[in-house]
């Protein structure tokens, strides 16, 4: 009995991390609007990809949410992302792009090069996009979870962040 216990420990976080993150597939997305996730206005910190994760957002106006993130280990600034919440066909779409520390940028500079996290459905406070999900813990948590692809390999990377203002 011991060892199943023990067994499932292991096996049941990558599971639980799995169900955090879901696609879109071919599917419709779900009807939404800007006031769906204005919650996730103000700022965030914690910790993310072995380091330290900041992110803030501004309030929606004129159909879209702007944001920023960096990323940084405990010697340097790693990147920054440039990001957008938009209604798109009754519903959202987060948009970024990623730039090096000295702001050159890692897509082209073409509007199409954006990379797109379409929503797939908001249950309570969790906005789950195709590949990446925003869950709100309690007042002041706020948990990213994103989808990484590399080399055939796909995991999770849990941002764990907490309200600044």
């Amino acid at each position: 009995m011991r060892l199943f216990i023990i067994l499932a420990c292991l096996v049941m976080p990558s599971q639980l991390a799995a169900q955090d993150v879901r696609s879109l597939g071919e599917g419709t997305s779900q009807p939404a609007t800007l006031d769906d996730v204005a919650w996730l206005a103000g700022g965030w910190a914690g910790t993310g990809l072995g380091g330290q994760s900041h992110e803030a957002w501004l309030p929606p106006i004129h159909g879209q949410m702007a944001g920023v993130f960096h990323q940084s280990s405990d010697s340097e600034l790693l990147f920054y992302e440039i990001l957008q919440i938009v209604e798109r066909n009754g519903s959202l779409v987060v948009r970024l792009k990623h730039f090096n520390r000295d702001l050159s940028g890692w897509e082209d500079n073409s509007a199409e090069s954006a990379i797109e996290f379409p929503l797939v459905a908001i249950e309570g406070e969790t906005a789950y996009f195709s590949g990446l999900t925003y869950q709100r813990v309690g007042e002041t948590g706020l948990h990213i979870h994103l989808r990484l692809n590399s080399n055939g390999e796909s995991r999770i990377e849990t941002f764990e962040l907490t309200r600044l203002d």
